[in-house]
């Protein structure tokens, strides 16, 4: 009896060793030398294609432009090639990719609604420009851009005051 007691009484000091709060060790950092900057673009917005890799603040003029990381634009860029072959599904699919990485990114919400929008789901479109706009946090013309897609989806989905209202919000 009296070795079951020691028994239990090493266990129960054991289990509350183990859930003792230890300090947080802190981890080496994934991607040590990533870029701090990206050039912006020289291309016009207006012509840009939906899915060129690009940063989260690159369509804000007020604030510095911060690099994506490798991953996104990698997939950013087979989103771009798909779409220009006219694979839209494999463009949907490398950027859901894309978001599954960097869920808050305002850019990669709002290029798959616009290849939502050409794949005629005017309904996911606009709720993937809703979800950017979620994530834009003052970036005027990314939220301009997700009202025009708003406009438009709601325009296919036969919602006329919608979409007038949309294109008032987008500033059309």
């Amino acid at each position: 009896m009296i070795k079951s007691r020691h028994g239990l009484f090493i266990a129960l000091l054991l289990i509350q060793a183990a859930c003792v709060n230890r300090p947080p060790t802190r981890q080496k950092p994934l991607f040590e030398s990533l870029p701090e900057h990206e050039e912006p673009s020289t291309r016009p917005e207006s012509r840009r294609s939906p899915v060129q890799p690009r940063s989260e603040t690159s369509r804000s003029g007020n604030r510095a432009a911060v690099a994506a990381p490798p991953a996104i634009i990698a997939l950013q860029s087979e989103a771009e090639a798909s779409l220009e072959s006219g694979d839209l599904d494999n463009a949907a699919a490398a950027l859901e990719r894309a978001i599954r990485i960097q869920p808050r990114n305002p850019e990669l919400w709002h290029d798959l609604a616009e290849v939502r929008l050409k794949q005629e789901q005017p309904g996911l479109a606009e709720d993937l420009a809703k979800k950017s706009n979620l994530h834009a946090k003052g970036n005027v013309e990314l939220i301009r851009a997700n009202w025009a897609i708003i406009a438009e989806a709601r325009r296919l989905k036969g919602d006329l005051e919608g979409a007038e209202d949309a294109e008032d919000k987008a500033g059309h």
